[in-house]
């Protein structure tokens, strides 16, 4: 089992990327306390709140669930059909 998260990268692509923790070894606290939250400000002098894990920065981290190894989401649709 695995706990998986969504993430979206700091940048102009806002793209997305999953992490996932081995459910053996964090709690869903656990693994979600890995994301650092930071401040930052923007271009245009804005504040926000982002989250860095493992060096790298997103926007956003959204926990999407426990999944068992063979079930892991590979994409939105996955989880839009896992939902019903």
């Amino acid at each position: 089992m695995r706990h998986v998260f969504k993430a979206t990268k700091i940048g102009w692509k806002e793209e997305k990327e999953g992490i996932w923790f081995d459910s053996s070894d964090y709690t869903k606290e656990e693994a979600a306390s890995e994301f650092e939250p930071y401040e930052g400000t923007t271009q245009k002098g804005y504040s926000y709140t982002g989250y860095e894990y493992d060096g790298q920065k997103y926007h956003d981290v959204t926990y999407l669930g426990e999944f068992e190894d063979d079930q892991m989401p590979r994409s939105d649709a996955d989880l839009y059909r896992k939902r019903r």
